[in-house]
């Protein structure tokens, strides 16, 4: 086996990419933070066994395209939710309105969607976007800390929350680090810093949350 090939495969399995769901096809700087005195580690998985990293200067460290990705996070943030999941939220709305089978309790279900993302507006610390915004501002060996591309957002994310279709674990300390530096890094929630402090915070807010979904929703 040539050298190359066996490098190749060595540094894809340090990564994961054996599995084609953290196999990027079209990453093209392979950047090792361990290698850079630019970059501190700052958590290790034992889960996993991968490193995360962030700039030694936290100030200055960051390409300018991982601030336009925060800030994005940061807008969907101070409402309470995740791009993703908003999306999902009005793909529902357009589902109950051509349901033909459910017109009695579409005006019902209408306003208990809606009452959620009320209730989100006022409640708005929330742990996806947490998290996604932990996973933004860390790198893992292999991302160009040049390029926002969120193959590598959702990559980490799935090493935190675990991903059954894909056998991967979960990892809850990552879970946790993600938190703690994504709570502070969201400004849509600086004047809510009590939640870190708040243990009871997240589950209450979930709780409430799933009372406020169409009985036959499921998001």
């Amino acid at each position: 086996m040539h050298y190359e090939i066996r490098q190749l495969i060595t540094y894809s399995l340090s990564l994961g990419c054996i599995d084609n769901y953290f196999c990027h096809p079209t990453t093209k700087k392979n950047t090792m933070f361990h290698e850079n005195p630019k970059y501190r580690e700052v958590f290790h998985s034992a889960v996993h066994n991968i490193r995360f990293y962030m700039p030694e200067d936290i100030a200055n460290g960051y390409h300018m395209s991982r601030y336009v990705a925060a800030g994005a996070q940061n807008i969907y943030a101070s409402s309470g939710t995740t791009k993703e999941l908003l999306g999902a939220m009005m793909d529902k709305m357009l589902e109950l309105c051509n349901d033909e089978k459910n017109v009695k309790t579409l005006r019902t279900d209408i306003a208990t969607l809606a009452n959620n993302i009320k209730y989100r507006l006022s409640y708005p610390v929330d742990e996806d976007c947490a998290l996604r915004m932990g996973a933004i501002y860390t790198f893992i060996d292999g991302e160009d800390p040049d390029v926002t591309d969120d193959f590598w957002t959702r990559k980490k994310l799935a090493l935190a929350k675990g991903d059954s279709t894909h056998n991967i674990k979960p990892d809850p300390e990552l879970y946790a680090f993600f938190l703690s530096i994504g709570l502070p890094f969201t400004p849509a929630w600086k004047e809510r810093s009590d939640i870190s402090t708040d243990l009871n915070y997240f589950s209450q807010r979930t709780e409430a949350l799933n009372a406020l979904m169409p009985q036959s929703s499921i998001l």
